[in-house]
């Protein structure tokens, strides 16, 4: 594995009723642009694999499908990857990345839960890691802090989640749109 930039990832999942789970991966620089991004095509769950997994198809999907496709798919190393989808920390136990997830907590100290793996706090936002979880924080803190003084954390999810719904647009077959014009017709 080559050595990590100066860079973050960030890994979600938009979920569609009708055509499944897409997932995206972006990966930005310090200054929070963009170097890179991938995206999933559609994974929808059939009927068997609903019952077989049972609760834990969410997780299964979202880390062990989807995640570790685009991830395995990604050219840049990252010091950290970033969720907001605790489902997806199950990724932690396939792959070496530093796995977090993220949400809004106004805390403001630095913890080590035993129960839940080490825990982040940079400004309002939280991060979390699985049980097994052994970061670096040393090292890890001032990137986070250096990327929140250009963006907010929980911003990147937002523009993966906008590049699928583009991606899912674009994609759309030409000749649907042309029908729906000449019906308004």
């Amino acid at each position: 594995m080559s050595n990590p930039l100066s860079a973050l990832g960030f890994l979600t999942v938009l979920e569609d009723a009708e055509n499944g789970f897409f997932g995206g991966y972006l990966v930005l620089s310090e200054w929070g642009r963009p170097l890179e991004f991938l995206c999933s095509t559609p994974v929808l769950p059939n009927q068997a694999q609903k019952i077989l997994y049972g609760s834990t198809l969410r997780s299964y999907v979202l880390g062990d499908l989807i995640g570790q496709t685009l991830l395995a798919k990604s050219q840049l190393p990252v010091l950290a990857v970033l969720t907001d989808l605790p489902d997806m920390l199950s990724l932690a136990y396939l792959r070496e990345e530093i796995l977090a997830c993220i949400e809004l907590d106004m805390k403001s100290e630095l913890e080590v839960d035993k129960q839940s793996g080490a825990s982040i706090q940079i400004g309002p936002h939280r991060l979390t890691g699985g049980a097994d979880c052994q970061w670096p924080v040393e090292s890890l803190t001032p990137q986070l802090q250096a990327l929140s003084s250009h963006i907010d954390l929980l911003e990147p999810f937002d523009r993966i989640r906008e590049a699928i719904r583009e991606a899912q647009r674009l994609t759309e077959s030409p000749t649907d749109v042309v029908d729906e014009i000449s019906d308004a017709a």
